[in-house]
């Protein structure tokens, strides 16, 4: 008498815990053949396709990253054929002898920008300005801001005696004892021996 197929089994067919179980039956030596590994535990179950024992198997092939064993000539990564990868390098091509670079915005401080416009708005009389007037606002911070960075720059320079003194601060004195020194010895002395040209 036949299971009721409604009725859920308790070991599948073929299993030696089965009421059922013959281990000369076609199912008994199915289960067997996929599940008893008398070498130890598989890496992949049986018929996978990467199981030594499966005929066909692919376990022969090169496993590179981003290629396909099965089409070594597409492109890595992508997967194109070589016609797709000579078209795309032409578009490129013909992309970048079209393309131009983009200008170089300079930064600005939107603080003082604000600043900035608020005088113009203040100047002109209304709150909404024309195009042109915002441009001459943004050509004034430029100017104004190229004429900034180089009045910063000349008062960052050092004199001939704080060169000295940060000199001789190098070799571990304090600025105390560093400006001492360099008032007896003198900036330009000190700036000679240790072989600095003062600027």
């Amino acid at each position: 008498m036949s299971p009721n197929p409604g009725i859920e089994q308790d070991f599948e067919p073929g299993h030696p815990g089965r009421y059922d179980f013959d281990p000369e039956s076609t199912e008994a030596k199915e289960w067997a053949r996929k599940n008893v590994h008398p070498l130890g535990e598989r890496d992949f179950p049986v018929d996978h396709a990467k199981a030594v024992d499966t005929p066909g198997n692919l376990n022969h092939l090169p496993v590179t990253a981003g290629v396909d064993p099965l089409n070594p000539q597409r492109e890595p990564f992508t997967g194109r054929s070589p016609a797709q990868v000579a078209g795309i390098r032409k578009l490129s091509e013909i992309a970048s002898q079209a393309a131009k670079e983009s200008p170089v915005v300079q930064p600005i401080d939107a603080a003082v920008v604000n600043r900035m416009l608020d005088n113009k708005r203040t100047e002109v009389g209304r709150d909404l300005l024309t195009p042109e007037e915002y441009q001459s606002v943004l050509r004034d911070y430029h100017a104004t801001r190229t004429a900034g960075v180089t009045a910063a720059r000349e008062d960052l320079k050092l004199t001939v005696e704080q060169q000295a003194i940060s000199y001789v601060m190098s070799r571990g004195y304090t600025v105390d004892v560093a400006t001492i020194i360099v008032r007896t010895e003198g900036a330009e002395k000190i700036l000679k021996s240790a072989g600095i040209t003062p600027s």
